[in-house]
């Protein structure tokens, strides 16, 4: 790990996570693995051993004012807001004197709105769960557009593959399935309020935008993007007093347009200080652009994890792939 950070030329390594927890949580258990625990605790002590923890804050200053940076470090976040964040993550990384980022929807915040991604959750669940009526299930093959008789594992999968632009349908299936959204958010409560996130604020952790309501950028308009951009950004730097103006695009950020960054990121006063992508460590256009990794993997221990990612930096640099192409 450390002959593979020396030459590593980021200097930072950037793992993101969204939720820990020791429970299955049913809104999220049929869309990605999560760790428990123990292996997140695990997790925050490989870091610390071996790398220095960073602050938005100080990449910043970093590229702004060629602050220099220790030789091997580490910035964390997390994604989403998820409620697990004040009642878990938060009490470990003070244990632990961690520092970390959690880039925020402001939509979901306060539970005001079941974010769509959850909802596909739920209802794979309550397919998986229930016995419902051939009547029921038809009427779910028409809304999804598939062959009325689909078997269980096909109708999955088209559930799976809702993506943004037609999310609607899930409130669809939702009604179908007899599932209720409203009395989901006031009992599972998914998301941190208003005021958890104040208390993470004043615990000296870092916040940023996520997007207003987690689209796919490359599903929705250049005007679209900027509105979900600053949407996100805005509201927390208004509300808590930012010094800093950070962003996480949700899932991925390809596709997305260099005027797109000009926009935002250059001039006297940009309206963004950092963008974080998820492009595995690439080098993008701007300094001010950083894409992270996958840190979230059960299955995959978090030494293998940083040395895999370490040792993709290095071969994507020597194969000269390492670089986020930009129209």
């Amino acid at each position: 790990m450390n002959w593979l950070q020396d030459s590593n030329p980021n200097r930072i390594i950037l793992p993101y996570q969204h939720i820990v927890s020791d429970q299955a949580v049913p809104h999220v258990r049929n869309l990605y693995p999560f760790k428990n625990v123990k292996a997140f605790e695990k997790d925050l002590d490989v870091l610390a051993k071996n790398f220095q923890p960073l602050t938005a804050e100080q990449i910043i200053r970093h590229i702004n004012e060629a602050s220099p940076l220790p030789k091997r470090s580490f910035c964390l976040s997390f994604d989403d807001g998820f409620r697990e964040v004040a009642e878990i993550i938060v009490p470990l990384l003070e244990k632990k004197g961690i520092p970390a980022i959690f880039f925020l929807n402001p939509a979901f915040l306060d539970n005001k709105e079941l974010f769509y991604k959850l909802k596909i959750s739920l209802i794979i669940d309550a397919l998986h769960i229930n016995n419902y009526q051939e009547v029921n299930l038809n009427l779910i093959c028409d809304v999804l557009e598939i062959p009325r008789g689909s078997n269980l594992e096909d109708t999955r999968e088209a559930i799976y593959n809702i993506k943004y632009p037609r999310k609607e349908i899930t409130d669809e299936l939702g009604k179908i399935l007899g599932l209720d959204w409203e009395a989901y958010l006031k009992s599972a409560r998914p998301f941190m309020t208003w005021d958890q996130v104040g208390d993470i604020v004043r615990k000296g952790f870092e916040i940023g935008g996520h997007s207003i309501d987690h689209p796919y950028y490359d599903m929705i308009s250049y005007e679209e993007q900027i509105h979900q951009t600053l949407g996100s950004v805005t509201p927390l730097v208004e509300r808590f007093n930012l010094p800093y103006k950070i962003f996480a695009f949700p899932h991925y950020d390809s596709g997305v347009s260099k005027k797109f960054f000009n926009e935002l990121l250059t001039g006297t006063d940009p309206k963004l200080d950092l963008v974080f992508g998820t492009a595995n460590h690439k080098q993008d256009i701007s300094p001010k652009i950083l894409h992270r990794f996958n840190f979230e993997r059960p299955e995959t221990s978090s030494s293998a994890s940083v040395k895999g990612i370490l040792a993709y930096t290095k071969l994507t640099r020597m194969l000269n792939k390492h670089l986020v192409n930009r129209d």
